[in-house]
């Protein structure tokens, strides 16, 4: 299909972009395997790869339908719940903010009971916590209430 040889295309150039990026990076570098300059180079060379496939594969045909009302719903749920997380987790803190929305992520896109919803989110947030604010000591935004 046309669709996917653009798509590969522009796929191609993103990762051409990151890898410029990569380069441009390179000489902060710390070693081989360590500096910024890893991911992006990673990314970029997954993405060249990956857009060739799609270039010169041949795609199969569909139809593309309309979401149903209820896949409608849900998709803007999800969309409201992310920009109000994006709006709250500079004055709830990461906890509190993390713990309500993913409450609320959980309960749309998995449609779980509330009671599931809320172990499921204190769990993840715990998990989350733990591994980027105690393992790996990046600092989390604290909110007004500081936790």
């Amino acid at each position: 299909m046309l669709s996917d040889r653009i798509g590969g295309v522009v796929t191609m150039l993103f990762g051409a972009v990151a890898i410029s990026e990569s380069v441009r990076l390179y000489p902060a570098r710390e070693s081989l395997y360590v500096g910024d300059h890893l991911m992006p180079g990673v990314i970029g060379a997954a993405m060249i790869l990956f857009g060739f496939i799609m270039l010169i594969k041949k795609g199969e045909s569909f139809k593309v339908q309309f979401p149903d009302a209820t896949a409608l719903r849900k998709m803007l749920l999800v969309t409201v719940s992310l920009f109000a997380y994006w709006g709250l987790i500079s004055y709830l803190g990461y906890t509190l903010s993390t713990f309500v929305i993913s409450i609320a992520l959980f309960k749309v896109i998995g449609s779980y009971p509330y009671a599931k919803a809320a172990i499921y989110s204190a769990v993840q947030t715990a998990v989350i916590y733990f591994i980027f604010v105690y393992w790996l000591r990046l600092p989390f935004p604290a909110g007004y209430f500081n936790f």
